[in-house]
């Protein structure tokens, strides 16, 4: 499949491929990645710049920016991939049962989806949030209702289409169940859009992390997370800017490498889109 895309499609999905099996490597393995303990204070090397001993220097406390910038990837990555599940999962059983059903029960909680897409993200994950309490646990969970909506409205309208095949009606004629119509029939056809969303919903979901946790909504000092760390280092920019470049752009390159391999992924299961 690959003879059919140009070198700059196959180019987005190999560097967002690589982007996103370096941040997995970097979440599974951190405590044998990084030199230093991420937690480790030592006042005496406290804004050193980068060096040999340090290679993205300290913070104000003493603690190896390197070494907290590979941890804090592990609550990127796991608060993305659980906030994403959620969204998915929930996404597939609303507009996959609209799709269906139809009628009442499509006006019903396709209006709800658009309510909650009505509200602005970071704000709807402040507000869910402050009802369940500040924890991981919490954020992964309103950043999955935030995402909900949008997989839900893909999974209805491409379930749609695929309602409409000739295969589909000669199921329902031979008498398939409902399940399994659902989710051995139509599922699997309507996979594709929903990867390529989920490969842009993990982007989304480390920008929202990050910006819950600079809030102190997310993760909680001293545990590494790079919404922390800016947060931590926006007092000392002056005399210490790498407190704020390096897990700005830990998070720059992340969400980077997350949209090349939604787009990546796009191009390569989309013929149309095949130079």
């Amino acid at each position: 499949m690959f003879r059919h895309l140009s070198w700059r499609r196959v180019g987005l999905l190999a560097i967002g491929g690589a982007v996103t099996v370096a941040l997995v490597i970097a979440a599974l393995f951190g405590p044998a990645i990084t030199p230093l303990s991420p937690l480790e204070i030592s006042v005496a090397d406290r804004l050193q710049p980068p060096s040999a001993a340090h290679w993205l220097g300290t913070d104000e406390l003493g603690r190896d920016t390197f070494s907290r910038t590979i941890y804090a990837a592990r609550i990127s990555v796991q608060v993305a991939a659980v906030a994403v599940g959620i969204g998915l999962i929930g996404g597939i059983l609303i507009g996959l049962s609209s799709a269906y059903f139809g009628g009442a029960w499509d006006m019903t909680f396709m209006r709800g989806m658009d309510l909650v897409y009505a509200f602005p993200a970071v704000l709807l994950a402040i507000v869910i949030m402050a009802g369940l309490g500040t924890s991981m646990a919490n954020a992964m969970i309103a950043i999955g209702i935030i995402f909900i909506p949008g997989f839900a409205r893909l999974a209805r309208a491409t379930a749609q289409g695929v309602l409409r095949q000739q295969y589909i009606e000669a199921a329902l004629s031979i008498g398939v169940s409902t399940p399994r119509l659902l989710f051995r029939e139509i599922l699997p056809n309507i996979a594709t859009p929903l990867m390529v969303q989920a490969a842009i919903g993990f982007a989304y979901a480390v920008l929202v992390e990050s910006a819950l946790s600079f809030l102190g909504l997310g993760a909680q000092p001293p545990e590494p997370s790079w919404g922390v760390m800016i947060n931590e280092g926006r007092g000392q920019m002056a005399a210490a800017p790498w407190l704020g470049i390096v897990p700005g752009a830990a998070i720059f390159i992340s969400v980077l490498g997350f949209n090349m391999l939604g787009d990546g992924l796009r191009d390569f299961f989309d013929p149309q889109l095949r130079d």
